[in-house]
């Protein structure tokens, strides 16, 4: 029973493309602050990458998951400016899982209230991330 560790991109059965720090054993994977990967095409035909927790990282004790190899697809080797962009974003969420997140009644959400993106605000988040000022 050989076990090993390292950043991975995982495509699930389901289509998701998550990427985590990989960990085997007989059929079942340990997916250690797993994100999942999303490209998203913007209205000026460039497509954008953005990585979120896959978990529910406010409201989990760990990020980890464990999963049956034969959920998964494939296993792919990340490009290095990846795996930097992915510790990151991990970094981010582990400050956002020491943080209480207050819990809101049902009865206080407004269904009417959607949140929609602007495509030049949109295009304003990527200026900033090209700056260096978000992730």
């Amino acid at each position: 029973m050989q076990t090993t560790h390292n950043i991975k991109i995982i495509r699930l059965h389901s289509g998701e493309d998550i990427i985590a720090t990989y960990a085997e054993t007989d059929d079942e994977v340990t997916l250690n602050n797993p994100m999942h990967i999303i490209f998203k095409r913007i209205p000026t035909g460039q497509t954008v990458m953005m990585m979120m927790p896959w978990l529910p990282v406010e409201i989990i004790k760990e990020n980890s998951a464990l999963i049956y190899s034969s959920d998964i697809l494939t296993i792919i080797e990340p490009k290095d400016d990846l795996i930097e962009y992915y510790g990151e974003v991990v970094l981010e969420a582990q400050r956002r899982m020491e943080s209480k997140i207050p819990f809101v009644e049902s009865d206080d959400i407004d269904d009417d209230e959607e949140e929609d993106y602007d495509p030049e605000e949109l295009m304003e988040l990527l200026k900033e991330k090209k700056k260096g000022n978000i992730h």
